[in-house]
């Protein structure tokens, strides 16, 4: 296996026919010029250069390998300004994590519009709804909830407020509630990653500030958002959701969906953007970006 700055040294002193200006070209000093080529000729086992005067030549072997040397310099000199194009172009593959809870939503709508608009790249999409789930040789990741570890960098997006809802249904069937104690005697429709059984959750009050309560037990639960949407929707009980949910779903089918107990917020759902350390290609770049503005401009 040559080494590409024996390579380098080889060329640079069949060119100047002199150690001291090859050495002040390649930023190296004269005796580890020469340590690289002894290197080069001991791979090749045999000279590849004589010495006159002051001057060096390359022998019938040095004559014969030089082209090769050139042409193996010259192809990675092209792979690293290929390597370096793909950085700079929206092209080629991208690996996407989407948390369940956005399959319907503006980040479903910028990958759409980041297609549209790069014709040249491409995106494969897998759904994500535990921290466990992310595969390691992903690009982006749009991940809801508390991250617990791993080897992205993460950048948090904003934070969802939520809310109590009940379809009105529902409500005509079992009445109004009036109260926070009151959840307790209503079927419930639980997310088991955020709001799980028996597990403590703390609603918010303007005036009264925090007050901590138990999730009451359901029947159903589930980890896909939209489900989770879908049964409260059909009268399956009453549940958390994010209130942009309910805002888009607003949209055409409005007064269906009403908040319970208004004055009082369920806990924020944080949303991260998850991402490879380093330098990133142009196309994670250019993603990154728009992913960060779609998510502004949505709220």
């Amino acid at each position: 296996m040559y080494d590409l700055n024996d390579l380098k040294s080889f060329v640079s002193v069949v060119e100047t026919g002199n150690l001291s200006s090859s050495a002040k070209h390649l930023g190296v000093s004269k005796s580890t010029l020469s340590r690289r080529i002894s290197h080069l000729e001991d791979v090749m086992r045999q000279p590849l250069m004589r010495r006159q005067a002051n001057r060096m030549f390359a022998n019938d072997a040095g004559k014969a390998f030089l082209p090769y040397a050139k042409s193996i310099l010259d192809t990675v000199l092209r792979a690293h300004r290929t390597v370096d194009e793909l950085k700079e172009t929206v092209a080629g593959r991208l690996t996407v994590g989407l948390f369940s809870g956005l399959s319907r939503s503006w980040a479903t709508r910028e990958l759409f519009q980041f297609l549209d608009d790069f014709p040249e790249a491409q995106i494969d999409v897998y759904t994500v709804t535990d921290f466990q789930d992310i595969r390691e040789q992903t690009d982006v990741v749009l991940y809801m909830g508390e991250l617990h570890g791993g080897t992205f960098k993460s950048e948090l997006l904003g934070e969802l407020d939520c809310g109590i809802y009940a379809h009105k249904r529902y409500l005509e069937k079992h009445g109004p509630i009036a109260a926070i104690e009151e959840l307790e005697e209503h079927d419930w429709v639980n997310l088991h990653n955020f709001f799980g059984h028996d597990q403590m959750s703390a609603l918010f009050h303007s005036e009264h500030g925090y007050k901590e309560i138990r999730m009451p037990r359901s029947r159903l639960t589930t980890d896909l958002m939209g489900f989770h949407l879908d049964c409260i929707v059909h009268g399956r009980g009453i549940g958390i959701l994010p209130e942009d949910m309910v805002a888009r779903r607003e949209e055409f089918h409005p007064g269906e969906l009403i908040r319970v107990l208004p004055e009082w917020q369920a806990p924020k759902l944080p949303l991260y953007l998850l991402y490879a350390y380093g330098h990133l290609p142009k196309r994670n770049q250019v993603l990154l970006t728009r992913l960060k503005n779609a998510y502004s401009n949505s709220k």
